[in-house]
Formats: structure tokens, sequence, C-alpha cells
């Protein structure tokens, strides 16, 4: 059940149930040549509202802009800064708070270090402050677990096997026929001024063999590792 749709009211009758509502997190952002900007939003809305049915929770509205570090400058990218993240987790969760919701569970399809360390710190803050029960991660915290073939030459990440598989599965329409493999170029540890330039190719991994099924075992693991987690840690 999306939160929006719901009239005030009806809203009111859900809180008095102490729903788990879902956040999910994502960002407008390049993703190689063959992969939305939306990429990092449809796969955590995906995840959340399955995850909603299974608990009978809410889904709030998607963020669909993030914090970015090292695609900020190539085309399409749509950054927040930091403490607008921040502030923005701050404001949602003061305002399920205020609304009576005690449970939520925030998951980000974009997993940028910065990013997630924005939405973290909101997170403790708000726990501090009130009685909510926060959970907060990435799904590639449990995606990056999937057992893949080694591949030492493209090893897997942004834009790669495991995310165009997983957009695969929930939007293949946005996903183009064209794909090449890509590199990370490692800056051993310096703050630069162009950081895209460590992503040639606008992505990294091998996304050539790609296909739906693999993003539905892949949506499927992610599903059951987290459902347990929120099973255990809400008591559900």
């Amino acid at each position: 059940m999306r939160l929006e749709e719901l009239t005030s009211a009806e809203f009111a009758k859900w809180a008095k149930k102490d729903p788990i509502v879902f956040l999910p997190m994502g960002a407008t952002e390049a993703h190689g040549i063959h992969l939305p900007l939306g990429t990092d939003s449809y796969q955590p809305e995906a995840l959340c509202e399955r995850l909603a049915d299974a608990f009978e929770g809410l889904v709030a509205p998607t963020i669909r802009y993030g914090q970015h570090s090292s695609t900020k400058n190539l085309p399409g990218t749509l950054a927040l800064r930091s403490d607008t993240v921040k502030a923005v987790v701050t404001d949602i969760l003061e305002s399920l708070v205020r609304n009576g919701i005690r449970k939520v569970v925030i998951v980000s399809g974009h997993a940028g270090s910065l990013h997630l360390a924005a939405i973290k710190d909101a997170g403790e803050a708000a726990v501090q402050r009130t009685e909510l029960k926060l959970m907060v991660l990435t799904d590639y915290d449990i995606a990056y677990r999937f057992p893949l073939p080694a591949n030492k030459d493209y090893p897997d990440g942004h834009g790669g096997l495991i995310e165009t598989s997983r957009v695969l599965a929930v939007r293949p329409d946005l996903v183009k026929g064209k794909r090449r493999k890509g590199r990370f170029l490692d800056k051993n540890y310096m703050i630069v001024p162009n950081p895209e330039t460590c992503y040639p190719e606008g992505m990294v991994g091998d996304p050539t063999k790609a296909t739906a099924e693999l993003g539905q075992e892949i949506d499927e693991f992610i599903f059951t590792r987290l459902a347990a987690l929120i099973k255990n840690n809400f008591g559900e």
C-alpha cells in the first residue's frame, strides 16, 4: 500500500495498526549507456512494495535524489549536498513520528558512502530523540553477497551485472540493448576535482550477460534475507 494514495483519514487508521513504513531512497544518476538515470530508485521501490505486502506495511513516497561524488559531473546526474540529504531524511522521520509511526525501514538503492552516512546520521539523531525503531541499509549490502562467478578483470559494481539484471527484472523497457564492460580506475586515496574519471565508461563490471531471470534470483535473495532481518528486529 502506497502512503500517498491514502486519504488523511485512511492514513490515520493505518497508523493505529502500528505498521512498518518502508521508505525507498533512490537517486537520479548516470549508469553507463544502457541503464536509466532512475536505476537507483526503481530497485528499492520494487523491493519496498514487496516487503510492505509481506508485513502489511506502508510504502512512503520514494526520494529520487541523493548525494553523488564520483558521478556528479556525468550527464544526467542530479545531486544533493550531504547536508540536504540529512535534512530531508530528518524532516521525513520527524513527520512520520508526529503522525504516530514508530517503525521505519529505509532502503537506499544508491550506495554512495557519503549518501549513506547522511541518512544514518539523520537516523541516529531521530532514534535518540524519539521512540522510533529504525533500520537503515542499502539493498546492495545484501545484493553483493549473491554468489556470482568471480571476474577479476571486471569485478561487479555500479551499473554492472547485478544492477543491470535487477533493472531488467523490474523495468526491462528502460534497459538499452547496447552494453559494454567498464572498469574502476583507482585514484589511490587522492581527492580529485574530476572523480568521474574513475569511471571511463560511466559504470563498473560486465553487464553483457545480465538477464531478467538473474535479476529475479537476486531480488529473491535480497527479499528473503531482508525479510528475516525485519522479522527479527521488529518482532513481526
